[in-house]
C-alpha cells in the first residue's frame, strides 16, 4: 500500500519545491505561506522540500507545526554544515515532481512573481531569474555589474548570479549533477549541455533591496568559482587549445626578445654575458614549453581515460514519412 501511494505520488506531483535553509532565513511560516500561496494559484500540485544545513538556530518546530497541520513538507536537516549545494543536491535526489523550483528561505523576488517564472517552464528545460535591482543599494549593483563582466568571459549570457530562484525540468538533473559550489551556474552548465535556458527579469521583494548580502570574502570565492566554471565549460574537451595557446604565446615573447638581443650584439656589439633579459627569454621558453606539455597530456589523459558520455543533446528527430520519397 505504502509503494502504492508513492508511485501515485510520483505520477501527480507537478512541482517539487526546494528550499535550502542556510544562515539566512526570514519568518518561516510567512515566507512558507506566501510560496504556498502562489503555488496554489497556479493550479499545480506541490510538494515542498526543506533542506536545513546544520543550522541549530532554525525553528525547526515550525516546520514541523505545518506538517502535523497537513502540508505537503518534507524536512531533513544535516548534522553539521555542508553547504548550499549539498542542500540542493538532497533536495533534488528526494524530490518527486516532474519539475523543480529552486527559492531561497527568504524573499528575493516577490511572491507573486513566481507564477511568472512556472508559466514559462513549457518554453525551456531552466528558467533563471534577474532581479530588477533599480532600488537596491549601489554596492550591490556594482557587484552584480561585476558578476556579468566575470560571466561573459566564462560564455554566459545570465545575469545575477547571486538570485537563487530558479525552476527547471528536473530531467535536467539526470545529466548535470548539483556539483560542490557551482550550484550558481546552473544556466551556464545546462546551456553547455545543450539544454534550452531562459532568463526572466523579475521585481526585487522590498525586504530584500538594499540588504547587504554577504561578506567580502563570498563575492570573492564566487568569481574565482565562475572563472573555474568558465575555464572547464569551455575547454574540458580540449585543453590543449587554451595551455597550447598559452605555451605558445610565451615561446612566440621568449623568440622575440632573443632576435632582440641578437640584433644589439651584431648591431651595436652590446655583449649578451650581462644582460637580464637573456634570463628572461630563457624562463619564458622553459616556462611555455612546461605549459603546452601540460595541456599536450590533459588531452592525453580525456583521450585515452575518456568514460564515452556524449556531451550534446538531440532535441528533435525528424524522420522520413514512408511514401515522402
Amino acid at each position: 500500500m505504502a509503494l502504492s501511494a508513492k508511485l501515485d505520488l510520483v505520477e501527480t506531483t507537478d512541482l517539487s519545491v526546494v528550499i535550502p535553509v542556510l544562515a539566512r532565513f526570514d519568518d518561516i511560516q510567512k515566507v512558507y505561506a506566501e510560496y504556498r500561496d502562489t503555488i496554489t494559484a497556479t493550479g499545480r500540485s506541490y510538494e515542498f522540500i526543506y533542506v536545513i544545513d546544520g543550522n541549530m538556530d532554525f525553528p525547526i518546530d515550525a516546520l514541523e507545526q505545518l506538517q502535523r497541520g497537513g502540508e505537503p513538507i518534507q524536512v531533513m536537516r544535516f548534522s553539521r554544515e555542508f553547504g548550499e549545494a549539498a542542500c540542493l543536491r538532497e533536495g533534488v535526489r528526494r524530490s518527486t515532481g516532474r519539475h523543480l523550483l529552486f527559492l531561497p528561505a527568504y524573499f528575493q523576488v516577490g511572491p507573486g512573481a513566481i507564477a511568472e517564472l512556472l508559466d514559462h517552464l513549457n518554453d525551456a528545460d531552466v528558467v533563471t531569474v534577474r532581479r530588477q535591482r533599480s532600488d537596491d543599494a549601489i554596492f550591490n549593483r556594482l557587484r552584480g555589474w561585476g558578476f556579468e563582466k566575470v560571466a561573459r568571459f566564462a560564455g554566459a549570457k545570465y545575469n545575477d548570479p547571486g538570485c537563487s530562484v530558479r525552476a527547471a525540468h528536473s530531467s535536467v538533473f539526470d545529466e548535470i549533477p548539483v556539483q560542490d559550489e557551482k550550484q550558481r551556474f546552473l544556466p551556464l552548465l545546462a546551456e553547455a549541455h545543450g539544454f534550452k535556458v531562459m532568463q526572466l527579469t523579475l521585481a526585487q521583494a522590498q525586504s530584500d533591496a538594499a540588504r547587504p548580502q554577504h561578506r567580502l570574502g563570498v563575492y570573492m570565492d564566487v568569481m574565482l568559482d565562475l572563472l573555474a566554471v568558465g575555464f572547464l565549460v569551455r575547454f574540458m574537451q580540449r585543453p590543449f587549445r587554451f595551455f597550447g595557446t598559452v605555451g605558445a604565446g610565451s615561446v612566440v615573447c621568449s623568440l622575440l626578445l632573443m632576435a632582440f638581443l641578437l640584433f644589439q650584439r651584431e648591431v651595436s656589439n652590446v655583449p649578451l654575458s650581462d644582460r637580464p633579459m637573456l634570463v628572461l627569454v630563457v624562463l619564458l621558453l622553459v616556462l611555455g614549453i612546461q605549459i603546452a606539455a601540460i595541456g599536450l597530456i590533459a588531452e592525453i589523459i580525456i583521450f585515452t581515460r575518456g568514460d564515452g558520455k556524449q556531451h550534446y543533446r538531440v532535441e528533435k528527430i525528424v524522420e522520413q514519412v514512408a511514401g515522402d520519397a
